[in-house]
Formats: C-alpha cells, sequence, structure tokens
C-alpha cells in the first residue's frame, strides 16, 4: 500500500495549459510569482532557488516530466540538509478556459502545519494572481521572514 500524500493542494487557474506549463518549467518566470521573491536558476534537469540576496533555499531536480500534463521533482531544502528529499508531483488539467492545477507533496519529514503548508498556499495563490493578472505577485514575504 501506497502512504497518501503529505500536502495536497488543488486549484483553478484562468490560463491555457501552455502558460501554466512555462511558468512551472521556465526557471525565469518564478519571480513573478513567488511570494519570497525568489530567483531560479535552471541547469538542465537542475533547478537551484535562492533569495533577492542570493542565498540559495532550495534545490530541485526533474524527475519526470510528461510535457503539458505531468512533472515530478525532487524538493531538497538548503535549511534541512540532513533531511531526504521530498517529492513535489504537479499535474495539470484543461477545463475549458482553465487549467486545474494538482500539487502533491510526499515523503515529507515534518508536519506541513509547520509552514510547509502555508509556503504551498502562498506560492500557488501567486502564481494564480500571475497567470491571470500578469502582474507580479509577492506578498507575505517580509512578514514570514520577521518570524524566523
Amino acid at each position: 500500500m501506497t502512504e497518501k500524500p503529505k500536502f495536497m493542494m488543488q486549484t483553478y487557474i484562468r490560463c491555457t495549459q501552455d502558460a501554466l506549463w512555462d511558468a512551472l518549467r521556465d526557471a525565469d518566470a518564478f519571480q513573478h510569482y513567488d511570494f519570497l521573491e525568489q530567483r531560479a536558476k535552471r541547469e538542465g534537469d537542475n533547478v537551484t532557488y535562492m533569495m533577492p540576496d542570493g542565498t540559495v533555499t532550495l534545490h530541485a531536480r526533474d524527475l519526470e516530466v510528461v510535457p503539458k500534463t505531468r512533472l515530478v521533482t525532487s524538493f531538497e531544502p538548503t535549511w534541512a540538509p540532513d533531511d531526504p528529499p521530498s517529492r513535489i508531483t504537479y499535474e495539470i488539467a484543461v477545463e475549458g478556459d482553465f487549467c486545474c492545477l494538482t500539487v502533491l507533496h510526499e515523503d515529507l519529514t515534518n508536519d506541513p502545519s509547520d509552514g510547509t503548508g502555508d509556503g504551498w498556499v502562498r506560492s500557488i495563490a501567486g502564481l494564480k494572481t500571475w497567470l491571470e493578472t500578469g502582474k507580479p505577485a509577492h506578498f507575505g514575504g517580509a512578514y514570514l521572514m520577521e518570524q524566523m
């Protein structure tokens, strides 16, 4: 029996399948919707995420790529270097003028209510806002950094 995901989120975004896929895969797009205003750098199947000051926060590696419908990546946070990588699955389904985006974050070593869940809610809200309005969506980053 397979273990259930530790965190799941689903939302509908008014955008094309291509736009959503590109936003998830294009490292340059990330800076427009990340709530912490992070940047990303892609080198082949590997992506490095960093704060505006250059501090690396996360590494990810593409594990499975089914263009425009499914992306599975590792999640390797620098704040927990001894933890094994967790796994993220993004699934895209087209429904008329909308795309249904499902995010599954599995193999977490922490309780999602400790911040992981809030981070996903903010990240996906930023993605939705940016894709639907074309305006950068940065919110909550300063507040969250003050709490750390």
